[in-house]
């Protein structure tokens, strides 16, 4: 198997896209991922159907397309798909993951009546939220949003569909403007980050390779599908999971510890003296998915995470021993050392430098604004739509925002903060992969409000900021880090990456309303407020905004002037990590993880992550870059095992009705 640079871009055969099959099929595989991965999460759950830098589900039907594909290409050569045509369904099927998942509807659908269901004297609700709630964001009317939450109902009535429809299009409407500014971001960073800075976008490796099945592009290279080493991985990580499936259903049966869930994984548990007890969740972790992501990444880039996490945890520890911070105690005198402030500080300081970086080929495309010539033939959007296109978009979103109810000054500066952090989510699963990426803990929305303060923000700013853009809040599904794959790979495909703006725009809009129905549908047939469906998404998460709104109504806090000086000090610290970088080429830190080791996936990660690295550190040093291509493909295999084999479980339980062990996070 040929996993050289050479090889992974070298030329494909000729492009043959056919219209009415990606869209005509790319439809069904849209529909289909949204419903069998809302209900395979929701009810059977079984699987993270969303949420994965590398998407579960889009790996997962790519892997059943490219083997239906194989039985096509033996009996009728002509009808089976081309490899751009599956990379283009792929792409549309990420955009489509992206907007039904956990930082869109799949947390928005649950926060919306939320408030108005659970609303008792206890919580203050009625007084505190619902009047502020405007009737074009949520439906207001028990009749229709009773059954979302007892079940035994439908939503195909008429009463019931009209009390949705105002809400599904007001909101999908802001969805789809933060894709499409989204769009016209990669357009206008693309060159930088694949021609200039080279970044590396190690996840888009596995669908290339899995794409790869009409010709072999290095003469006597081995392919990927037949690779002895990929599908000993694969079979290693199926293993692995089924046994933990057959463990779930039959206790008898022994399992592995894979997850920090598991009770053996809590290293905490032994830390009980103090200051060492201060130290909070420290888990271990043994994806196979994520080990084989970790393999892909540079070693600076997979040292960081886990080294700068751990360092973390350390200093936790420090400050408590020196009495800086107590963790028995509240307050902003007993946040050190600011963790949760220092990562959002680090997601504006890699966002800002981004720019920085990119700073001549942005001023090259601001010059089309006067007239002037660009070579943007190789962009998703011609520079000219993307600037205007972009700063229309933002005028969208800000104006929603003040129609719901924000000051202009707060609405432009949630904006402002969410699309930092999404360049900077982007620029993290383009570089350094990250299995699971998320937002700082320190959200846009909870951010903007601390900055200005609740005493100087309405109950009516309040509720919308804090209680109704709070789904916003960790954007694991972020479409940008997806839009630059897809550009990416583009490159790896021979595609024009403008041949993939209308399958894009497409896959959102059926993306957005597909995801709407299938949880509506789902919620009212099980109920979201009942024992048969996750309550992760449909308890705390659904009430938990309501609740913080709530509280910050009835006692409102002052600004956070504590809490934006140490953010200062991550964005002065990630920026001087780049700085570093550039000037001394031993410096082994890198800022993006810094950033991500400030955020909750390095809880999940930083074990895989640091085994990962020794595997590639003595694979390296002692077999050379030879031997680290040679070990790629089992690599790879661990994590299409990992993919596959938990969703073969996850359609066992869906035809079976029983619920079933999730294989990740938890």
């Amino acid at each position: 198997m040929a996993l050289t640079p050479a090889a992974l871009f070298a030329p494909a055969p000729a492009s043959r896209v056919r219209r009415a099959v990606v869209y005509g099929f790319g439809t069904i595989l849209l529909l289909l991922n949204a419903y069998f991965g809302t209900y395979a999460y929701v009810v059977v759950q079984a699987l993270l159907w969303t949420q994965t830098s590398l998407q579960r589900g889009p790996i997962v039907l790519l892997f059943l397309v490219v083997v239906v594909n194989f039985g096509v290409l033996r009996v009728a050569r002509r009808f089976a798909l081309s490899r751009q045509e599956m990379l283009i369904l792929y792409a549309m099927l990420c955009m489509g993951t992206c907007v039904g998942g956990y930082g869109f509807v799949q947390i928005l659908v649950n926060q919306m009546v939320a408030p108005f269901y659970f609303a008792s004297g206890g919580n203050g609700f009625a007084d505190k939220i619902l009047p502020h709630v405007p009737t074009w964001l949520a439906p207001h009317d028990p009749n229709v949003y009773n059954g979302f939450f007892r079940g035994s109902s439908t939503l195909y009535s008429k009463m019931v569909l009209g009390g949705w429809m105002v809400p599904v299009l007001a909101w999908s409407a802001f969805i789809l403007a933060i894709v499409w500014v989204l769009l016209c971001a990669t357009a206008l960073f693309r060159r930088s980050w694949v021609e200039e800075e080279r970044l590396t976008f190690p996840l888009v490796l596995l669908p290339l390779e899995m794409t790869d099945t009409l010709s072999e592009r290095v003469v006597g290279s081995v392919g990927f599908w037949q690779n002895r080493w990929m599908w000993a991985g694969f079979l290693i990580a199926g293993f692995f999971e089924s046994l933990n499936f057959l463990n779930f259903l039959y206790p008898s049966i022994p399992s592995l510890p894979i997850k920090p869930s598991m009770g053996p994984n809590h290293l905490e548990q032994f830390l009980t003296m103090r200051p060492w007890s201060s130290v909070g969740t420290l888990t271990l972790a043994f994806y196979p998915s994520v080990i084989g992501i970790g393999y892909l990444l540079s070693l600076d880039v997979s040292f960081s995470c886990w080294f700068l996490y751990l360092l973390g945890k350390a200093s936790i520890v420090f400050c408590t021993a020196v009495g800086l911070s107590d963790s028995a105690a509240g307050g902003a005198s007993n946040r050190a050392p600011y963790l949760r402030e220092q990562g959002i500080g680090a997601f504006l300081g890699v966002a800002l430098f981004s720019a920085y970086l990119a700073r001549r080929h942005l001023a090259e495309a601001w010059r089309t604004l006067d007239g002037g010539n660009a070579d943007d033939q190789n962009e998703l959007l011609p520079y000219r739509t993307a600037l205007i296109g972009g700063a229309l978009g933002l005028l969208f979103l800000v104006g929603f925002l003040m129609a719901a109810g924000l000051s202009p000054f707060v609405a432009a500066l949630f904006v402002f903060t969410f699309f930092c952090v999404a360049v900077t989510l982007g620029r993290i699963v383009s570089e350094a992969g990250a299995g699971w990426a998320w937002a700082p803990s320190w959200s846009p929305a909870a951010f903007a409000g601390d900055a200005v303060g609740a005493t100087n923000l309405s109950p009516h700013e309040l509720t919308v900021l804090i209680g109704y853009l709070s789904w916003t809040n960790d954007m694991r599904d972020n479409p940008l880090p997806q839009t630059m794959a897809a550009m990416k790979m583009a490159q790896g495909g021979e595609l024009a990456p403008r041949s993939y703006l209308k399958p894009l725009l497409f896959a959102a809009v059926v993306g957005v309303f597909a995801a709407f129905w299938a949880h509506l549908d789902i919620y009212y047939r099980f109920g979201s407020a009942t024992a048969k469906v996750r309550p992760a998404i449909s308890g705390m998460s659904a009430t938990g905004a309501a609740r913080t709104a709530a509280s910050l109504i009835s006692t409102p806090t002052p600004p956070d002037h504590a809490g934006l000086v140490a953010a200062l000090v991550g964005l002065l610290i990630a920026v001087s990590f780049f700085v570093l970088r550039q000037r001394l080429p031993w410096w082994p830190l890198h800022p993006l993880g810094y950033a991500l080791a400030t955020t909750a996936s390095m809880e999940y990660m930083w074990c895989p992550f640091l085994l990962a690295w020794l595997a590639k550190l003595i694979t390296i040093r002692y077999g050379g870059i030879r031997a680290y291509r040679s070990a790629l493909p089992f690599f790879l295999g661990l994590i299409l095992g990992d993919y596959v084999v938990p969703a073969l479980w996850g359609i066992f339980g869906m035809l079976t009705g029983y619920q079933q062990y999730m294989a990740f996070p938890h």
